[in-house]
């Protein structure tokens, strides 16, 4: 899905010269009036006659020439209204696609200082002191174990605190990223399920840590069949090496099929934009679609600095997010499994009643962000077409008129004694008529097409 929006458009300026129309009626009756009077012979009464040939026959006259001239005006309108359209049911399509989500059922961190709920708490200023990088420890404290690896007693301990959650969905399928890792890391985690009592149906490795582009896959899966997935992110220090990012494991159950529980707050994960690498362009137009209308807070995590200063730009321009939090001050240096753990502890904040999250990541230079909410934001309509005269309604008026003006003609100057043909009348309409409508049509067509080329379509 391309993330673009049109340009504002100009609407339609209805600054039709009615004024204008009326004296030019009054003219063109007063005048043939005159004209009629002084025509008219001297040895007639007024009758009828005298109505028709210097008020009917001319209004009708001007009617015509008024409507022909308003094909034109008519034709700007429909450019105009044809361009309104596409450039809204481009924002539709657009924000309908960005109000797509996933729920968040779910989840758990393990990071080095043992009571995950006091890093997001300390880190929102709600509880404790603010931690600085400096100061945060970066290697989580495991015991030895012989049953396990390191790997296998830090997934045993990030499921621990979900076992009741997960318990609760039986079709569930478990991804699982390990530093340094390779596929026996899907036979420990199956060995941690049976530890658990826990169950799923299918277990996968991945050999790359993922991105956001996984949310979008399984945001698509949603729309055909229940979605129920786990996703482990386990980002360790290898075992040869210094390392300056903090450890973490982080554990996500994501659903489109969310069993609550009492006084359970849901978290929507919303379509993340991903791919990016026009930020200044690209984040307006994210924050146009209004995921969440009023987010609170903006997480953010390996961003470079041609995408950060642009974002923070963006987002004082636009002047929301007041509160920005980079993780990199806390946790220290960047690290891959940074953007997954930041989605952990931006829905801790979500349910500590701290507003609606943003969540903005970035990974060889490529951006992503998405947005987490306890609310849905209301779908919006589809872009219907405004009713409007189009030209070639004003050019069949136009033609009707044209009809009549010949006709009245032909009925009040004509020779009386001779009968008009029916089959003349029939041509007659069908011609006046058609040419007129034909004109209308085209410049209906014409106007149409010019737009759609404009604007790119």
């Amino acid at each position: 899905m391309n993330w673009w929006l049109y340009s504002k458009q100009d609407e339609f300026k209805e600054d039709y010269p009615s004024l204008a129309v009326f004296i030019l009626y009054a003219i063109v009756v007063v005048i043939c009036i005159a004209i009629r009077a002084v025509t008219w012979p001297d040895n007639k009464h007024v009758d009828l006659d005298f109505l028709i040939q210097s008020v009917m026959i001319p209004v009708v006259a001007a009617t015509f020439l008024v409507q022909a001239l308003n094909v034109a005006y008519h034709g700007l309108r429909h450019y105009t209204e044809t361009r309104l359209l596409i450039a809204a049911r481009q924002e539709y399509r657009v924000v309908s696609h960005a109000r797509r989500n996933i729920m968040l059922a779910g989840w758990s961190v393990l990071t080095p200082p043992k009571a995950t709920k006091e890093l997001a708490l300390s880190m929102l200023k709600l509880e404790g002191e603010f931690p600085l990088a400096t100061k945060m420890p970066l290697k989580i404290e495991l015991e030895e174990s012989f049953d396990f690896t390191r790997a296998g007693q830090a997934l045993s301990s990030v499921l621990a605190p979900l076992v009741d959650k997960i318990s609760q969905y039986r079709q569930l399928e478990s991804f699982v990223w390990v530093r340094g890792g390779d596929e026996s890391c899907s036979d420990e985690l199956k060995r941690v399920f049976e530890r658990l009592s826990l169950t799923a149906v299918k277990i996968t490795f991945l050999p790359e840590c993922p991105d956001y582009t996984q949310i979008t896959e399984w945001i698509d899966k949603t729309e055909t069949y229940v979605v129920q997935r786990l996703l482990i992110i386990a980002d360790l220090h290898p075992e040869e090496g210094e390392s300056k990012w903090m450890e973490n494991t982080t554990a996500l159950l994501l659903t489109n099929n969310y069993v609550k529980t009492n006084g359970e707050k849901p978290v929507y994960l919303y379509q993340p934009m991903t791919g990016v690498t026009d930020v200044e362009n690209k984040v307006p137009v994210y924050l146009r679609t209004e995921t969440v209308s009023k987010p609170r807070r903006l997480w953010y995590t390996g961003l470079s600095r041609t995408e950060k200063y642009p974002l923070l730009e963006v987002l004082d321009t636009e002047k929301v997010v007041p509160d920005r939090l980079e993780l990199e001050i806390s946790l220290g240096e960047s690290s891959v499994g940074y953007p997954w753990l930041m989605l952990a502890l931006a829905s801790d904040a979500v349910t500590y009643a701290q507003g609606d999250q943003l969540v903005a990541a970035s990974e060889q230079n490529t951006f992503s962000m998405t947005a987490l909410s306890s609310r849905l934001p209301h779908q919006p309509d589809y872009p219907m077409e405004k009713i409007y005269t189009t030209p070639w309604q004003v050019g069949g008026v136009a033609g009707i008129m044209l009809f009549f003006a010949i006709l009245l003609s032909i009925c009040s100057f004509g020779d009386e004694s001779k009968d008009i043909s029916g089959w003349f009348l029939i041509i007659l309409f069908v011609i006046c008529i058609g040419s007129f409508l034909v004109m209308g049509a085209f410049f209906t067509w014409f106007c149409g097409d010019k737009a759609r080329e404009h604007m790119g379509i």
